[in-house]
């Protein structure tokens, strides 16, 4: 019985050590944080019989201490609740030419780049988002609207939204997920 617990409390020790290791795991220091407005998702409404793609714009900012970064391009994926492949853009990347200002605040920024590591009282910090309006119609195509209420407008359905872009650490291609909703 003491061998018992004395495995049980070893096992118990090790498994909130590995779990304790976890927050000690910084974030991926050159993936940027993405986001749309005013909601974090692709909807649309249906009005009439015509299909109205819901108004977004993306948002895209820094990590602390991340430098300017321009994403030159993205791709899109749908899939259904169960993960299957409906439909994408093309497999070569659609142009976006976005500039992300570095992650740092400082002093006097530059309205347009932000502030960089050299700028007067630089400190690291999520930078200031990038704003890109009416990025839905890209990102949310009438043909799998048309697949989505075919299927009778089931939740689950997503889209991966794969980034590509560089900055002065090298160039990276992240993927971020966004989920079909309807009625707006």
């Amino acid at each position: 019985m003491n061998r018992l617990l004395t495995r049980l409390g070893a096992g118990l020790l090790l498994t909130v050590s590995l779990s304790a290791c976890s927050m000690f795991v910084p974030p991926e220091e050159n993936r940027l944080l993405f986001g749309l407005a005013p909601v974090n998702e692709l909807g649309y409404e249906i009005a009439g019989g015509a299909i109205t793609v819901g108004t977004r714009t993306l948002l895209l900012s820094a990590r602390p201490g991340m430098p300017v970064t321009t994403v030159t391009g993205y791709r899109v994926s749908y899939y259904d609740e169960n993960g299957a492949v409906l439909g994408a853009s093309s497999q070569q990347p659609q142009t976006l030419n976005v500039i992300v200002p570095a992650g740092w605040n400082c002093d006097e920024p530059h309205p347009a780049l932000g502030c960089n590591a050299m700028s007067p009282g630089a400190r690291p910090a999520p930078g200031i988002p990038a704003e890109v309006a009416g990025v839905q119609d890209q990102f949310l195509n009438v043909d799998i609207i048309e697949l989505h209420l075919a299927a009778g407008q089931p939740t689950g359905w997503y889209a991966d939204v794969t980034l590509f872009y560089d900055n002065a650490r090298g160039q990276f291609e992240e993927t971020y997920r966004l989920y079909i909703v309807a009625p707006n």
